[in-house]
């Protein structure tokens, strides 16, 4: 059985207003190509299929094609769960006439399967939360996890009690295999450490973190949530990522998919890298002069630019118009010198830092307010960064 994990695919995201969805396209592309290549059984999809909870009519029908694609009209095998990003209603709605391309989709916790054929996948059995799949005479049992939450669980959980819980449904949920098969866990869940932070209270689009340890023991567990490709391999658990760089900051590492085959009782992962077409740049330049010369070559190559440049005075019009001439351009940002020192100063005031953190919350978690306690966290960190600055 071979398995094919994505995940935060967060079709018709846009970046700076720029829409992505023909490089989402190209991605789908070279996933059916994966896919025909390395033989795939079933393909993993942990969450996060769309960027907000009323995705435009363009993203809809990208997911809906790309459905028959990559099923290749119901052979390979799909199961998809919901991610904070996604509507669980709307993709409640189409899970039956997705049945019928092989696409098995999971929205709620504890939520059992109609078992029968779904394609070329046969559920002969299922549980809350599980099921069990036979596929070209290979059995495989999935526990789903989609993303938790207390509306999502239904239940009012404190920071502590929040992780004993969802420690307790993943471990019940894998105990409930009773058959010498593999258990492959999918959820769309932040471990805490993931990013780097340590295990804190931070929330992470919403959603709590849940410590390493808290994870079950299984043969594979597909996450998503975490935008870069994580590999917890004394768990077995692995983040795929998202497959395209949806911040500047996902530069700093590579795109992925897993691939994980069982074999008689043997099981590898393999990584396959996915190739990043069009990635996010940022440049630095000490001058306005220095930034035109440099534009020059930047016109010529597909990237989305984000420009940083250190000036004495204000741009001019002409400047900025050619600057802007590169629709690549994402965003000029100006750092003012002033005269008699190398103070930098820029627009980003604390008050609008905050308001941004803001935005981009909302955007990450389809229009949740931030608490207190997350702004709160929030500033301690940005004087944190001002006081090492300074």
């Amino acid at each position: 059985m071979r398995l094919l994990h994505t995940s935060d695919w967060h079709l018709g995201k846009k970046l700076e207003n720029q829409t992505r969805i023909e490089e989402q396209k190209e991605f789908i592309s070279q996933l059916s190509k994966i896919i025909d290549e390395k033989n795939i059984d079933i393909v993993i999809i942990a969450g996060d299929i769309y960027d907000t909870y009323n995705p435009s009519a363009e993203a809809e029908k990208l997911f809906f094609d790309s459905l028959k694609t990559l099923s290749k009209d119901g052979k390979v095998g799909i199961i998809i769960i919901a991610g904070n990003h996604d509507n669980p209603k709307r993709l409640d709605a189409i899970s039956e006439l997705a049945k019928d391309y092989g696409v098995i989709i999971c929205t709620s916790a504890f939520q059992e399967l109609n078992t029968g054929k779904y394609g070329s996948m046969n559920i002969y059995k299922s549980n809350k939360g599980g099921f069990f799949v036979e596929k070209s005479n290979k059995k495989i049992y999935f526990y789903c996890l989609p993303y938790p939450s207390e509306q999502t669980l239904n239940e009012n959980l404190d920071e502590i009690s929040f992780r004993s819980r969802i420690k307790e449904i993943l471990k019940e949920g894998v105990e409930r295999n009773d058959e010498e098969i593999p258990t492959i866990v999918i959820s769309h869940l932040y471990v805490a450490g993931s990013m780097g932070e340590g295990d804190s209270s931070l929330e992470l689009g919403g959603t709590r973190a849940i410590s390493l340890s808290e994870l079950p023991n299984a043969d594979y567990i597909a996450l998503g949530h975490v935008h870069r490709p994580i590999e917890f391999k004394d768990k077995n658990a692995y983040y795929s990522g998202s497959p395209l760089e949806y911040r500047v900051t996902e530069n700093r590492f590579d795109k992925k998919v897993f691939i994980v085959e069982f074999k008689d009782k043997m099981k590898t992962v393999e990584s396959i890298y996915l190739k990043n077409n069009k990635p996010i740049k940022e440049y630095f330049f000490d001058s306005i002069n220095e930034a035109l010369k440099a534009n020059e070559k930047l016109m010529r190559i597909d990237e989305w630019i984000y420009l940083n440049i250190k000036l004495d005075k204000p741009l001019r019009n002409s400047e900025l118009k050619e600057l802007k001439a590169n629709k690549n351009i994402l965003e000029i940002i100006p750092k003012i010198i002033t005269e008699n020192s190398d103070t930098v100063i820029s627009d980003e005031s604390e008050t609008s830092l905050t308001e941004l953190f803001i935005k981009f919350y909302k955007e990450d978690t389809g229009g949740l307010e931030p608490t207190s306690e997350i702004l709160s966290l929030f500033s301690e960190l940005l004087e944190e960064e001002n006081n090492e600055t300074n």
